[in-house]
């Protein structure tokens, strides 16, 4: 088993937790209100733009061959546009708990080594490729395909699975670590996911 597919395995309850949440629901169904929408894309429009700083404080930590290998980046805007947002959005400021989860990803890179900083953006760079897996296809003439389909694309995936090999490739003996490190790794990975399925509660909400 390598390190990712260990980590998937111990998310598990959390990433069921937000295939069930309403957001995520309402997405895979067709059934979301104008509030929500605009709500939830003011939010992760805020979050993409900061969580592409993110990323490249990150890739700096990495080495030369695995930047050198990353996939060309995409452009989330054409997922926030599936959501067909009315103008309100631009008015809504970010909440509390979009600001601390993404203090939470500052922190763990800044203060920890490469894997540390990957364990902290990984969480949302696979689930919303797992979100789109899960769901894409079930609901027939689903206004919000074009978000499902965004997240299945092949350019998607490629940036999943890239993150995927660069923590595999980082800690290739990760039976080995310290049960200290491990649970560090373990605890920075977990606390962003934890962020993610609140980040959809609250979108729900609205």
């Amino acid at each position: 088993m390598t390190f990712h597919e260990f980590l998937l395995q111990q998310s598990t309850s959390i990433r069921n937790d937000i295939y069930h949440s309403s957001f995520v629901q309402g997405i895979g169904s067709d059934n979301l209100s104008q509030t929500q929408r605009d709500y939830y894309v003011a939010q992760d429009t805020y979050y993409t733009d900061y969580f592409g700083k993110l990323f490249d404080l990150t890739t700096e930590k990495l080495t030369p061959l695995q930047q050198a290998s990353k996939p060309v980046s995409t452009d989330e805007q054409t997922a926030h546009d599936a959501l067909l947002a009315s103008q309100a959005m631009l008015n809504i400021p970010p909440d509390q708990h979009n600001l601390a989860y993404l203090e939470h990803m500052e922190k763990a890179i800044m203060q920890g080594d490469a894997t540390n900083a990957m364990l902290a953006l990984l969480p949302c760079t696979e689930s919303y490729h797992l979100i789109g897996t899960h769901f894409i296809n079930k609901f027939p003439n689903n206004t919000y395909e074009p978000w499902l389909a965004y997240y299945t694309s092949p350019d998607y995936k490629a940036f999943t699975q890239w993150s995927w090999q660069v923590v595999d490739q980082q800690v290739p003996d990760w039976q080995k670590l310290s049960f200290e490190t491990q649970q560090a790794y373990l605890s920075t990975y977990l606390t962003s996911y934890q962020y993610e399925l609140t980040f959809w509660d609250q979108a729900a909400r609205h």
